[in-house]
């Protein structure tokens, strides 16, 4: 259950257009994008976000990242969105474990770390 208004299409002008391009899409509109849909400019930024962010890396990459992000913060609503666009792409239930592995591996050094304070003694050049 959400903790905000959801907008399905009853946000401002522009946001309603948006979301029906979105709906277009995805045969639906998401309630992420709902969500967002009280502003269009704010919903626009954050599309414009997501369209540009890892430009330079190929779509698997990025839903595995996606994926081991979310699993790393804990967001369940994104670690199922992106596991299904992953598994669109071809991704297999073990890439997408691999990945959360990698993320669970790294929160773990990262907490680990910044609780006691080393110093940084493994630099690239």
């Amino acid at each position: 259950m959400a903790i905000t208004k959801l907008y399905n299409k009853t946000g401002d002008e522009k946001a309603v257009e948006i979301q029906n391009n979105l709906e277009k899409n995805f045969g639906f509109v998401p309630e992420t994008f709902q969500a967002m849909g009280r502003n269009g400019n704010f919903l626009e930024g954050v599309l414009k976000v997501m369209e540009t962010a890892g430009s330079g890396l190929d779509g698997k990459t990025k839903e595995l990242i996606a994926i081991a992000v979310s699993a790393a913060n804990g967001c369940s609503y994104c670690i199922d969105a992106h596991r299904a666009l992953a598994k669109q792409q071809g991704i297999t239930d073990e890439e997408i474990t691999a990945a959360i592995e990698m993320a669970s591996m790294m929160s773990l050094f990262n907490t680990y770390n910044k609780s006691i304070g080393l110093n940084h003694d493994i630099k690239a050049d």
